[in-house]
């Protein structure tokens, strides 16, 4: 009596599965970089990101290399292929807010908020310093006079709160950039809704005009008064 012959099952091995995991994670790379480098208006270099994904889904039998060897091979070219997309990925355009005098706005720092306005400015040729002496400049010195308000519900207690957050610079309309040379924005509390008066001096060249005033917070937006 002839014995039944018994069918072989093959065993699926720990590092088939990292392989298959690998190649599944390669092909959802390409075609996740595809899709937001596409997005960004980089078409062909979007496309050519689904060569590595391509590569990396060929079966084993129809390449005469060995795995590590395609992975090496595949991280090459991708991130090659990163590399050029970020060289030719746009510059995102700086935005900005404009501002006359006496214009309040909005300073936003996280979860804490200011309201600022720039109420007048004055042009003199010399200033005193903390030891009570006068210095002069060959050009002038512009006091920019302004008020802050505490948004928010806590009061700060940090007396060098202006130095550290509201860091501002002067620009004139060549481009010209100006910093602060001298401030009074040191402060005991900072209590809600109460506004503190606060001066910046800037040391300005005789020759400057159409003189705006510049202040950054936490978002992408350039908050600019204009002075004149």
């Amino acid at each position: 009596m002839k014995k039944p012959e018994t069918e072989h099952i093959k065993e699926i091995g720990v590092w088939n599965v990292i392989c298959w995991i690998s190649i599944g994670l390669a092909v959802l790379f390409s075609i996740f970089s595809t899709v937001v480098t596409i997005k960004a208006g980089q078409i062909f270099v979007g496309l050519l990101f689904l060569i590595p994904g391509i590569f990396a889904a060929i079966p084993k039998k129809y390449l005469r290399i060995s795995r590590p060897l395609k992975v090496i091979i595949f991280i090459f070219v991708y991130f090659i292929l990163i590399i050029i997309s970020g060289m030719n990925a746009p510059k995102l355009e700086q935005k900005y807010e404009y501002y006359n005098l006496g214009d309040s706005f909005n300073l936003t720092y996280g979860e804490e908020v200011f309201s600022m306005k720039i109420n007048d400015i004055n042009k003199e040729t010399k200033v005193m310093i903390n030891d009570g002496q006068n210095i002069t400049t060959s050009g002038f010195y512009l006091i920019v006079n302004g008020g802050i308000t505490n948004l928010g519900k806590i009061t700060y207690h940090n007396t060098n709160l202006f130095n550290i957050k509201f860091i501002s610079e002067l620009k004139d309309n060549q481009d010209n950039i100006y910093t602060i040379f001298g401030t009074n924005t040191r402060v005991d509390g900072f209590q809600p809704n109460l506004e503190k008066q606060f001066y910046d001096i800037f040391e300005i060249s005789k020759q400057a005009s159409g003189l705006k005033f510049l202040i950054k917070d936490k978002t992408e937006v350039i908050k600019v008064v204009s002075l004149e």
